[in-house]
């Protein structure tokens, strides 16, 4: 006659494992080495302090930037023709980097494609000498990147 399954779960559920031998146990204990969890801290903190500051120092400064003067109109005519601008520096600042996901390319090679968006900053100084102007642009990218398969 088989047992049913609650008599069984009964059984198992009075088995309990054997101690195990005293003398192993000992030995267990004595070759286990002391640790020291202090010293493991710092360890682990270390580089990521030196990431955190790595970081901190490679965030591109914000350059004071002056905004153009509003168009005044004039009582006796026409506002005159602001003179010319010609760029002199640029920034690109990458603001988001985004995976958009894997296309089959026309040679049955897979592609990744990437979407990054950029702020362009773009630096004029007018022709007669005034004080330098930045305009902003908004870039947005899509990058395939191949992904060669062996």
């Amino acid at each position: 006659m088989n047992p049913s399954d609650e008599e069984i779960e009964a059984l198992l559920a009075r088995l309990s494992p054997a101690a195990p031998d005293p003398a192993l146990m000992a030995r267990l204990r004595a070759a286990r080495p002391k640790r020291s969890r202090g010293k493991n801290i710092v360890y682990l903190a270390l580089p990521f302090a030196a990431a955190a500051a790595l970081a901190f120092a490679l965030v591109p400064q914000e350059p004071a930037v002056a905004s153009p003067a509003p168009e005044l109109t004039h009582e006796t005519g026409p506002a005159p023709e602001p003179a010319p601008l010609e760029p002199v520096g640029s920034l690109q600042h990458l603001m988001e980097v985004a995976d958009l996901g894997v296309i089959q390319g026309e040679d049955e090679m897979p592609l990744r494609l990437i979407r990054t968006r950029w702020i362009d900053e773009i630096i004029y100084r007018p022709s007669d000498g005034g004080e330098p102007v930045a305009e902003g642009r908004v870039r947005e990218e899509i990058l395939p990147v191949s992904m060669p398969v062996y």
